[in-house]
């Protein structure tokens, strides 16, 4: 954010002034926001949001690490304060306005990323895709996608920002809208429509209509791009837009062929339009394809070349947790997919560890967490899970936390059970043999990041 005025940010969210220095506001100026005072950064504001902690007992913190001031529901004894009723509205609304300053140069371009699996990796080669042509790009931290994470993301972009590169995620109806209000995008990216947050959608059709409000925010010039299957409501069909590219399988209007997995990462030709391109990228899992080829439609609708997209996606280095492989000790490989998982993303790395498995010649190990937030028909998701474990060949399935016990249900070969993560971390080592390939999965609450480590640590290369 470029600086502005302590006095200017009072008048944009409606705040009045507070502070036992008279002359606090004089001459102040914020250059960013934070809610979290130790990561504050010299001149941020500091938005005191409530939650399990009041964040106004740490003004004071934020105020002494070189906060400009700090936003609140009430005065603060001795520490510059704007007042106002709702502090995150507070701060949407500023990040609304500082998206059309006229005193900042022109707008960055807002790319809106959304759909149920593959927005991060999506948004990673995105931005590695526009660095690499020599634009200026900003984007979502880690999961910064919420009503919090994404105001948070457009006040702390660079002043220079060209393109603002945002997740959008939903557990709602109306979120994605109440986003795109914050932040207009001017090209909608749509990844997938799978089963995920069905406790708050419970149907299918629900969760598209909800993804398809990213389209519908789209302005008349704008472009959209899809997965060829997605459902009409989740693509806005019956919005008239500058340009549509759909991606997935040959029919679409970008599609791959030739998929390979090589010991540097990922190989396939990218087809659009009667061009063909060969893409090499740094990652791990054939399954990562389609968000790759998300990121280069929404390169490709941005104005850049297939080529330029494919040369981006070269130098993609991905979030942690999602899709990192490790060759330990006795020839044991293990994938690890551990931030998140939903039934889509959970048989996708089932296929990929299927196949490396018979390619490597190596006995398949899947370390399943539960998959969270999947409503009254979690159960059933659980189970035919399991049953693609074992359609896929999975040699030993290793159940961890309570709803991963679902799995079993339905897999009729050998398993392990472990009531938490940290308790697969002291001994699932013991029950691995040499050659083992491992797929690690789960929903990022079982905190399968710890196993994980423990195995790295236990079975290190020497």
């Amino acid at each position: 954010m470029k600086p502005v005025s302590l006095k200017k940010v009072a008048e944009v969210i409606g705040a009045s002034l507070a502070s036992g220095d008279p002359d606090a506001f004089a001459d102040a100026l914020a250059g960013g926001a934070s809610i979290d005072s130790r990561t504050l950064r010299e001149g941020d504001l500091f938005f005191a949001m409530k939650g399990q902690t009041d964040g106004a007992e740490f003004a004071r913190d934020a105020r002494e690490r070189g906060g400009a001031a700090t936003v609140a529901d009430r005065p603060l004894d001795a520490v510059p304060t704007l007042v106002v009723e709702d502090v995150l509205d507070a701060m949407q609304k500023l990040a609304r306005w500082n998206l059309v300053r006229e005193d900042a140069g022109p707008p960055p371009t807002v790319v809106g990323i959304t759909g149920t699996v593959g927005k991060t990796t999506t948004k990673d080669a995105l931005a590695a895709i526009l660095r690499h042509a020599g634009r200026k790009v900003s984007a979502t931290a880690g999961n910064f996608n919420n009503e919090i994470g994404l105001p948070l993301t457009v006040l702390t972009a660079d002043p220079k920002t060209e393109i603002l590169v945002l997740e959008m995620g939903a557990t709602h109806a109306g979120d994605i809208s109440a986003l795109c209000g914050i932040a207009s995008p001017r090209v909608g990216v749509l990844t997938a429509i799978s089963p995920v947050h069905l406790d708050s959608f419970e149907t299918l059709e629900a969760l598209a209509e909800a993804k398809g409000e990213l389209a519908v925010c789209l302005p008349d010039d704008g472009s959209l791009v899809f997965p060829v299957d997605a459902p009409a409501t989740a693509t806005g069909s019956d919005r008239s837009l500058s340009r549509r590219i759909s991606f997935g399988s040959e029919g679409a209007n970008l599609w791959p062929s030739e998929v390979e997995e090589t010991d540097e990462g990922i190989r396939f030709t990218a087809n659009m339009d009667g061009e063909s391109v060969e893409v090499r990228t740094p990652v791990f899992g054939t399954h990562l394809v389609q968000p790759i080829l998300a990121a280069m439609g929404g390169g490709v609708s941005l104005g850049l070349t297939l080529e330029e997209c494919a040369n981006g996606v070269a130098r993609l280095k991905r979030t942690g947790l999602r899709g990192e492989l490790y060759r330990l000790k006795d020839g044991i490989v293990v994938y690890d997919d551990s931030y998140n998982a939903s039934p889509a993303a959970v048989s996708a790395v089932l296929r990929y560890g299927a196949g490396q498995a018979r390619q490597q010649k190596k006995r398949l190990v899947a370390v399943l967490g539960g998959m969270f937030e999947l409503g009254p028909n979690a159960r059933a998701y659980h189970r035919e899970a399991g049953a693609h474990a074992a359609e896929s060949g999975v040699d030993l399935l290793v159940c961890v936390g309570e709803e991963a016990r679902w799995y079993a249900e339905a897999f009729p070969g050998e398993t392990l059970f472990f009531e938490d993560a940290h308790s697969a971390a002291e001994s699932l080592h013991e029950s691995l043999a040499p050659g083992d390939f491992v797929v690690v999965k789960g929903s990022r609450g079982v905190g399968l990041d710890a196993l994980t480590r423990e195995l790295r640590e236990r079975l290190a290369l020497v």
